[in-house]
């Protein structure tokens, strides 16, 4: 088995699949939408990261900083005025765009330095 190419993708995969257990564990399961994007972001983030471990392309990345970018802006997008939803959102998706972001640093020196003269 390959090691992933950055520590940064494992932990967003655990930010992702805590994102999507997050509505029970954090008690704001009855809000319809939180719930509805908790579930569906969280496994976007987890499939993605896991992805990004694998895979190891710059637009993987790019995925994981969008995700962590729409966790910090869904919440006043969708409404949701719920103070559990809202706090895990933010968190999660500042987390998922700094780690994201700095995977991405990483693939762009790594391509800069691995190019011929």
């Amino acid at each position: 088995m390959t090691p992933p190419r950055h520590w940064e993708d494992p932990a967003n995969a655990l930010i992702g699949a805590a994102l999507l257990m997050s509505p029970w564990l954090a008690g704001y399961a009855m809000v319809q939408v939180a719930l509805a994007n908790a579930v569906i972001v969280g496994t976007l983030l987890f499939t993605v990261s896991v992805g990004a471990a694998v895979i190891g392309r710059p637009w993987v990345e790019c995925a994981t900083v969008a995700l962590g970018g729409w966790l910090l802006a869904s919440s006043w997008t969708l409404g949701f005025d719920d103070a559990a939803a809202r706090w895990t959102s933010l968190l999660a998706g500042a987390l998922a765009m700094a780690l994201g972001a700095g995977a991405l640093g990483t693939e762009w020196r790594r391509s800069r330095t691995n190019r011929p003269s």
